[in-house]
This record gives C-alpha cells, structure tokens and sequence, in this order.
C-alpha cells in the first residue's frame, strides 16, 4: 500500500509540475517563473506531437503546426483557457511511455513550431476552424454541403488520391448476426463516396453520426453479409474534412513546402503572421 501510495503522489507531483518542467526541458531555466503567464508557443510542440506522426516529412509536421496554432489561437480568443486545451497533452505525458516517446522527437516538432512561428490561416482577413483528417476516401469533402452552412465555404473540395495507396485505406468491422444487412439502407453519398444519409430501422440519420454510434474509422463504407456476420468495410480515416495528413506528406515527399500543401488544401486561405 505505502508503495502504490508513494507511486500515486509522486504521478501527481509531476503532472501538476509537467508544465514548468516542459518549460524548463525546451527554453531554459530562465523561462519559467512561477508568476509567468503560460505560453502558447512554448506548449505548441507538445500538441502537434498528439496530433501528427512523428515519422511525416518535416514539411508536413510544419503544415499540421500552423493549422494547430490556428485553431488554438481561436479557441483562446472564444475564452478557451491554455490550461484546458493542455489537459489531455499533459496527461499523456504524465505516463512513462508518452514521455519517453515525445523526448525521442521533441526536436522535430520545436523546430516545426520555431520556423512557423506566428504563422496562421485567414478568410477574409479572419482566423477560422481548420478540420484535418488521417486518410480521405481520394478527396476532401465541400463544408458548405457536409455541415449545410455558409460559414464553412472555406472548406472546398480538393482531389487528394494519393491517400488511396496509404496503408490502413481500407478497413473492416464485423458485427455478429446479419441485423445491420437488414435494417441498414444507405440514402445518399456524396461525390467522394461518403455516406451523407443513413436509414437505420425506421431512424435517418446522418453518415458520420452513424460512424460514430458504431466507432467507424470513415462514414465512407459498404454493408455486406459474409459468413452470417455483417461486415462494414470503411474506406479512408477520418471526417474527410480540410486537410489530409497522408496526402499533405505525399505531397512534401514530392518536395512541397508547408505553404504550399496549405494552399494545396486550403486554397480559399491566406497564410500571414498573427
């Protein structure tokens, strides 16, 4: 008991402290009194690490990096506080392996952050949500459609199908008996082949919240009986929304630059310095 005890306070000690002591590991000593509001900058690294493989072309990690910022920024000017958008960084680093995994890598990703630095993602002169995904069915999807408002005119679609050939494109989830064959219809897909409308039993619903209820990897998939199961077979990873990592690092690989898989993705967009 003393020892699980001992354990338990000293897991405390460092995620209450992980903060300063991140701080500390990536800017000196000198950067982190205790009265110093946090910097968003300084924690940056840290969640893009979450969001992108480490292994992308740096290029690309410097896209997911300003699309990042952008997002934060937004969310700390709609009142998000800092502390709660680290909550779940934190926590993952709070575990040995997490830890362990980021100082592995943490230079890629400060790097990404310093040479960005300041930079976003404007419409019409303001920042706005920037939705990214793993793997896009071979196009990103139209926000004005999908989400059925204007104020996701920015999101246009764009052919992306280099991420037909990435690994885990494809991928299947069984589910005992044939009841979804049965009392599944599928209503409507759009141009990239995501389910837009789903009848399930006498309920409509829309295919991401379908893909939801039954934690899919896309809401683009077929319904098909195999050995008196129902197999769902997914194609892609991900809403389908605004940028596509695996075609992003296609495209960085091909030699791209940051700002040019963003304007690639993001063609409505203009990159300035916030």
């Amino acid at each position: 008991m003393k020892e699980y005890l001992s354990a338990y306070l000293t897991l405390l000690l460092i995620v209450s402290l992980m903060p300063f002591l991140l701080t500390f590991l990536l800017s000196g000593k000198n950067s982190c009194p205790p009265y110093k509001p946090l910097d968003m900058e300084k924690y940056l690294p840290i969640i893009v690490y979450l969001q992108i493989p480490y292994n992308h072309h740096f290029e690309n990690i410097k896209a997911q990096t300003i699309l990042a910022r952008t997002n934060i920024q937004l969310q700390l000017e709609n009142k998000t506080s800092l502390s709660a958008l680290l909550k779940k960084p934190l926590e993952y680093l709070a575990h040995e392996q997490g830890l362990t995994n980021f100082f592995h890598t943490y230079k890629r990703f400060i790097q990404a952050a310093q040479e960005t630095r300041g930079q976003v993602l404007t419409y019409q002169g303001k920042k706005v949500v920037l939705p990214y995904c793993a793997i896009t069915t071979g196009g990103t999807r139209d926000g004005t459609s999908l989400l059925h408002s204007e104020e996701f005119e920015y999101l246009v679609s764009v052919d992306s199908p280099q991420d037909q050939k990435a690994d885990g494109y494809r991928s299947g989830a069984y589910f005992p008996g044939t009841d979804y064959c049965e009392q599944v219809e599928i209503i409507q897909r759009d141009p990239h082949d995501y389910v837009l409308t789903v009848k399930a039993g006498e309920r409509l619903m829309s295919g991401e919240e379908f893909r939801r209820m039954l934690e899919l990897p896309s809401s683009s998939f077929t319904i098909q009986e195999v050995n008196g199961q129902t197999r769902i077979l997914c194609q892609g990873q991900g809403h389908g929304l605004g940028f596509s990592q695996y075609g992003g690092n296609a495209l960085a690989k091909q030699g791209k630059s940051c700002q040019e898989i963003l304007e690639f993705y993001f063609p409505r967009l203009t990159l300035k310095n916030s």
